[in-house]
C-alpha cells in the first residue's frame, strides 16, 4: 500500500512540476519474460547492455505483474551497426556498442616504413609496411655489421705522462676499448734532515725511483694538531663537558667538566590492559633520562569464537573460515564475491603453410562454450632462385626454390673451390731475406711464405789501402759490393833486435814484403770451437801468418785447430813458429792427399793470429 502512495504522488509531482514535458512518440517496446514470476509482456525498452561477442541484454520497467523492478531482462543478438570490420575489430552493434562477428583480415592499415641500414652494433632492415591494428608486417632484418677493428699497442704510463693497454677502435663507429692509465706520479723517497716541532720547521730530500726529478722541500712547523671533542650533556647518573680541542702531540686542552644532574622525577597512572593492548601499574619516570619503574601488564589477547567458511557461487557470495572475539568487535571475516563467468581469452594464431590457425577466441573455464573457429594451412607460396657458382673463397648453389612466407627451401650448397696456389721462390741476396710468392690461378690472391735469411756478404781476399785500412770486394754473383774496415796490427820479434809488424787480414806488413794469401789453406776445429771458419793465410816466401777473419774482423778460436797447405808451399822448406817474445820451435806435420797438416795450439793463446818463419832444409835456428 505504501509503494501504491509514493508511486501516485510521484506522478502527481511530475504532472504539476514539469508542464511542458514531451513523450516520446512511438517509444521502442520488445517482448520479455520476468525472471521473478515468468510472466510474459511487451515493454518499453529503457537500454541496451554489453551481454558477450554474441548477445547484448534489453532492460525494461518492472514487472506488472508481480512489480519486480531488478530482474526484468532480455537477451537479444547484436544487429545492425557498421558493416566495415577491419584485421582487428568486426561490426559495431547499433543498440549497445558491443563488436561482434567476424573480423577482415585482409583489411589492413598499412603504414610504410622507411629503411634503416645497419650499423657496427644495430640492426637495421629494407623499406616496409605494418599494419596500425595487428602484427602483420613486411618487414625483414638486415643484421648488425659488427665493429672493422684497429690494433694499437700499448703504452706504459711515465711519471708524468698517462699511457694505455694495447687496445682496439672501429673504422666506422666511435667504438674503442682505449682505457688511459693515469701518470704513475713520481714514487717519491724522502730523507729528512730535520724534523720539524710544532714551532719550527724541519727540511728534508726528495727523490723519484722512476726518474730523475729532485727535490729538497722545507718541512713547515706541525702546529699544535687540535682534535674536536664534542660537548657531551651531563645526565642525571654521568658528568658531562662543553665542547673543546686537546692537541694529539702534547697535552694542551681546553676540557671543563660538568656535574651529574640527578634524576628528575614524573608521576604516571596505571592503565588496565585490553584483548590488543598492553597495560601498566601506576609509576615513576625522569624527564631527563630513560629512568622509570614501569611494569607492563600484558595485553589479555582476543575470546575468540571459530565460524565456518562458505564458497561463492556463480551469483552468491562466500567466506572463509573466520573468528570473532567474544569481548570486542575484532574479526578476521573477509567477503568474497560472486564468480560470474569465468571467460578465457585465447590468443589468435595464424596458419602457416604446413598448419591449420585460428582467430582470436573465448572459452569458459567452468563449462564447454568456445567461439574457436579453425582456419584452414596456407600452402608455400613458392619463389625461384638462380644457381651461382662457387668461388675460391664462397661457396655456391644450383637454382633453388624458396616459400615467401615460411623457411621451406630446395637450396643445396656448392662447398668453395679453394685457392689454387702456384708458388714462385724469390732467392735471398748478401742484404735481403728471401721467400717464396703463391698466387691462386683463379682468383690472383697471394701470399708470401717461407722465408730465408738474406746470405751476408762473402769477401775475397782484402787488401791495404795504404791509409791504415784495408778493403774487399763481395764475390757473390750480382753483388758490386765493397767492404771496408781498420787493419789490426801485430808485432812479433823476429831475431835478436828485429820486429815484424803486420796485419794478418790485408797481409800488409812493416820492413818486409807484402803477406799474399794462400788460397788453398783450409782450417778446422779439433777441439774447442772456432767462431768462424774462414782461415786467412799469408805468405811473402819468408814469413807466413794464420788468423781467422769475418768480414774484416779477426775471431778468436780456442782449443786446437787442424790447417792444411799445399805441400808444394813449403817445398824444401820446414815451418817454424815465432812466439810474441821472439821464441822459435818447429812445427811437426802430416801428409794428407797432397796437403801438410799442422795442429795450432790457440788453447793457451792470448792473440786470434800465429806467425811462422819458412826456413830452408839447410839452415839452422
Amino acid at each position: 500500500m505504501k509503494k501504491w502512495l509514493i508511486r501516485c504522488l510521484t506522478v502527481l509531482a511530475m504532472v504539476c512540476l514539469i508542464p511542458g514535458i514531451v513523450l516520446k512518440a512511438a517509444a521502442e517496446t520488445t517482448t520479455v519474460r520476468c525472471k521473478n514470476c515468468e510472466s510474459v509482456e511487451t515493454r518499453e525498452v529503457l537500454g541496451y547492455r554489453i551481454y558477450d561477442s554474441n548477445s547484448h541484454r534489453v532492460y525494461v520497467a518492472e514487472c506488472q505483474n508481480c512489480h519486480n523492478d531488478g530482474n526484468v531482462s532480455y537477451l537479444k543478438v547484436h544487429t545492425g551497426g557498421t558493416e566495415t570490420p577491419t584485421c582487428t575489430t568486426g561490426k559495431t552493434c547499433e543498440k549497445c556498442g558491443a563488436e561482434y562477428g567476424e573480423k577482415d583480415p585482409n583489411n589492413h592499415d598499412l603504414v610504410h616504413h622507411d629503411a634503416k641500414a645497419p650499423s657496427c652494433t644495430e640492426i637495421g632492415w629494407d623499406a616496409y609496411e605494418a599494419c596500425s591494428r595487428c602484427d602483420y608486417t613486411t618487414r625483414k632484418e638486415l643484421p648488425a655489421l659488427k665493429h672493422d677493428l684497429v690494433y694499437y699497442k700499448a703504452k706504459d704510463p711515465t711519471c708524468t705522462e698517462p699511457g694505455c693497454d694495447a687496445y682496439e677502435t672501429c673504422s666506422r663507429c666511435d667504438y674503442t676499448t682505449y682505457v688511459e692509465r693515469p701518470a704513475l706520479k713520481h714514487d717519491l723517497r724522502q730523507r729528512v734532515i730535520k724534523a720539524p716541532t710544532c714551532t719550527q720547521m724541519g727540511w728534508a730530500y726528495e727523490t723519484c725511483s722512476r726518474c730523475d726529478y729532485f727535490a729538497t722541500p722545507l718541512l713547515p712547523a706541525l702546529n699544535h694538531d687540535l682534535e674536536q671533542h664534542a660537548a657531551k650533556a651531563p645526565t642525571c647518573t654521568e658528568i658531562g663537558w662543553d665542547a673543546y680541542e686537546a692537541c694529539s702531540r702534547c697535552d694542551y686542552t681546553t676540557y671543563v667538566e660538568l656535574p651529574a644532574l640527578n634524576h628528575d622525577l614524573v608521576q604516571h597512572d596505571a592503565q588496565a590492559p585490553t584483548c590488543t593492548e598492553k597495560g601498566w601499574s601506576a609509576y615513576e619516570t625522569c624527564s631527563r633520562c630513560n629512568h622509570t619503574t614501569y611494569t607492563e601488564l600484558p595485553a589479555l589477547n582476543h575470546a575468540l569464537v571459530n565460524h565456518d567458511a562458505k564458497a561463492p557461487t556463480c551469483t552468491e557470495i562466500g567466506w572463509d573460515a573466520y573468528e570473532t572475539c567474544s569481548r570486542c568487535d575484532h574479526t578476521t571475516y573477509a567477503e568474497l564475491p560472486a564468480l560470474n563467468h569465468d571467460l578465457k581469452q585465447h590468443a589468435a594464431q595464424a596458419p602457416t603453410c604446413t598448419e591449420i590457425g585460428w582467430d582470436a577466441y573465448k572459452t569458459c573455464s567452468r563449462c564447454d562454450y568456445t567461439t574457436y573457429a579453425e582456419l584452414p594451412a596456407l600452402n608455400h607460396d613458392l619463389v625461384n632462385h638462380d644457381a651461382k657458382a662457387p668461388t675460391c673463397t664462397e661457396p655456391g648453389w644450383n637454382a633453388y626454390d624458396t616459400c615467401s612466407r615460411c623457411d621451406y627451401t630446395t637450396y643445396a650448397e656448392l662447398p668453395a673451390l679453394n685457392h689454387d696456389y702456384q708458388a714462385v721462390t724469390v732467392e735471398p741476396t748478401c742484404e735481403t731475406d728471401g721467400y717464396t710468392i703463391f698466387t691462386c690461378s683463379r682468383c690472383k690472391d697471394s701470399y708470401t711464405a717461407d722465408p730465408t735469411d738474406k746470405l751476408g756478404h762473402q769477401f775475397g781476399a782484402w787488401s791495404p789501402n795504404g791509409t791504415g785500412s784495408q778493403s774487399a770486394s763481395c764475390l757473390r754473383q750480382g753483388c758490386g759490393h765493397t767492404g771496408s774496415t781498420d787493419c789490426r796490427k801485430f808485432t812479433f820479434r823476429t831475431a835478436e833486435g828485429e820486429t815484424l809488424t803486420f796485419c794478418p787480414v790485408c797481409g800488409q806488413a812493416e820492413n818486409a814484403a807484402q803477406l799474399e794469401k794462400i788460397e788453398a789453406a783450409t782450417a778446422w776445429a779439433n777441439s774447442g770451437s772456432l767462431s768462424a771458419e774462414d782461415v786467412t793465410a799469408r805468405t811473402n816466401g819468408e814469413y807466413l801468418s794464420v788468423a781467422f777473419e769475418t768480414a774484416g774482423s779477426l775471431t778468436q778460436p780456442t782449443g786446437r785447430v787442424r790447417l792444411a797447405l799445399p805441400a808444394g808451399l813449403l817445398e824444401g822448406k820446414k815451418l817454424v813458429r815465432i812466439a810474441p817474445d821472439g821464441t822459435q820451435a818447429e812445427m811437426p806435420f802430416e801428409t794428407e792427399r797432397g796437403k801438410l797438416i799442422y795442429t795450432l795450439d790457440f788453447a793457451n793463446s792470448a792473440l786470434p793470429v800465429m806467425l811462422f818463419r819458412l826456413v830452408p832444409q839447410t839452415a839452422a835456428l
